[in-house]
């Protein structure tokens, strides 16, 4: 269970792509957009728009996309994830790191032989 909903900040996004089309298309580079928040919606916080989009936890999250202005000009724009919780992908369950999971340091160690290193 890797898929959850994330609430996720687009800081000085301009105002310009605040439409639900706008946000839907910038939003799907991450996950599935599911409802954007009443502040949002009502334009009554104008510092960042904020999205709730269903995130993949074991795919790469990325901090910034890139958007093509209509003039052709590329926008940097950052990707504020709001309290993600700790995710292993060595053994893909939630609620701790990679670095703190038993499982990775034992296969680091070399309990865990891969059938490449069985001796003949």
């Amino acid at each position: 269970m890797s898929m959850i909903p994330i609430w996720v900040h687009f800081p000085n996004l301009p105002l310009q792509y605040w439409s639900p089309t706008c946000l839907s298309k910038i939003t799907s580079v991450l996950g599935k957009p599911i409802q954007c928040d009443l502040l949002f919606s009502s334009m009554s916080r104008l510092s960042y728009a904020r999205v709730l989009i269903k995130v993949d936890l074991l795919s790469a999250l990325p901090t910034t996309i890139n958007i093509i202005l209509p003039n052709g000009m590329p926008l940097l724009q950052f990707v504020v994830y709001e309290s993600l919780p700790q995710c292993c992908k060595h053994c893909r369950l939630l609620g701790h790191a990679e670095s703190l999971c038993n499982r990775a340091r034992r296969h680091k160690k070399g309990k865990y032989s891969t059938p490449d290193s069985i001796p003949m």
